[in-house]
């Protein structure tokens, strides 16, 4: 009788120690699957609140945005630029929408900021929006809203030859950055260099360059 108690004793000893192991390894498990936010050249990318993600005004190079705008030829190139705010802070609306308009962007269809040559209103050569879904920039309402950043955006072809439209946009985004108290980064969210920006030239010279004729 006394065999029967001892063994019913390990067995009890038995499943206690195994659950206390599981519940241990779902702990390390747990620890071990938490991320910290990503870092930009030492400092901290925006913080975005869940409910805010990428807009979708046919702005290229993230992950779920389109790459193509409604309307246009099935054939072209749409190159992205972003000034955006340092160490997790954001752009106060008022002072955006008083950059925007310093720098002769027009608010316009979509809900956001155009750059528009004179006698083409209804072409822009370049676009503004903000970095976050809906990526609307309503002017009545900017000055109380706060800003994680802007995405300035180029589809070309365009109503302006492409080099000359990007070194527009480039001015602008340098010029907001300067501005607001932000940064530029490329369409790949990394600081823009002086090499970077001779890359997206030389993407603009291919692009426009006309086609071999074959023989």
């Amino acid at each position: 009788m006394w065999q029967l108690r001892l063994i019913i004793v390990l067995i009890g000893v038995v499943f206690i120690a195994l659950v206390y192991l599981l519940s241990r390894q779902r702990r390390q498990r747990r620890a071990e699957s938490a991320r910290t936010e990503p870092t930009l050249d030492g400092g901290q990318l925006p913080t975005l609140a869940p409910s805010e993600t990428l807009p979708s005004i046919a702005i290229p190079a993230a992950p779920g945005l389109p790459t193509a705008v409604p309307g246009l030829d099935a054939h072209q190139l749409i190159l992205s630029l972003h000034v955006v705010c340092g160490e997790a802070s954001r752009f106060d609306g008022a002072q955006v929408l008083s950059a925007l308009q310093a720098n002769g962007l027009e608010y316009g269809q979509y809900r956001v900021f155009h750059r528009f040559l004179k006698g083409a209103p209804q072409w822009p050569v370049f676009s503004v929006a903000s970095l976050v879904e809906p990526g609307v920039l309503p002017p009545d309402s900017l000055p109380q809203l706060r800003l994680p950043g802007l995405t300035l955006f180029l589809v070309l072809p365009g109503p302006q030859d492409g080099v000359a439209a990007c070194a527009d946009m480039l001015a602008t985004a340098r010029a907001l950055a300067r501005q607001l108290g932000g940064s530029v980064l490329d369409e790949r969210r990394q600081p823009l260099t002086p090499e970077s920006a001779q890359q997206i030239r030389q993407r603009i010279l291919e692009f426009q360059q006309p086609p071999a004729v074959a023989h």
